[in-house]
């Protein structure tokens, strides 16, 4: 009888830390989302667009100031800044593009 209770003891213990595992897992993934909440930081990532599986473009606020950069996997190359307005990722490329255009007209540059 000792042999089959020992046996169960065993059981009941590995059940036990089977599921201990996945529960400290959650938990920690719960205080590490907690925490991001809790650290509000001066940089906010405002719109991502990827153009490879290694290579993006990141519209990033830092104090005020729009920063656009492009990010690949060996660097971080600063773009262009924006002042800050209420206006969406897309509404600033074509900005970009308008202003490139008027500069090419302006230079003598045909496309």
């Amino acid at each position: 009888m000792s042999a089959t209770s020992s046996i169960w003891k065993v059981v009941i213990s590995l059940i036990f830390v089977i599921a201990f595992i996945p529960a400290c897992l959650w938990l920690m993934k719960r205080f590490q989302f907690a925490q991001m909440k809790l650290g509000q930081s001066d940089i906010k990532i405002v719109n991502v667009q990827s153009l490879g599986a290694k290579e993006k473009l990141m519209l990033v606020e830092v104090e005020g100031e729009r920063l656009l950069i492009g990010v690949t996997a060996h660097s971080i190359s600063h773009l262009r800044s924006f002042p800050s307005k209420a206006s969406s990722f897309a509404s600033m490329m074509k900005d970009v593009d308008r202003e490139n255009a008027t500069d090419n007209k302006s230079n003598g540059d045909t496309l």
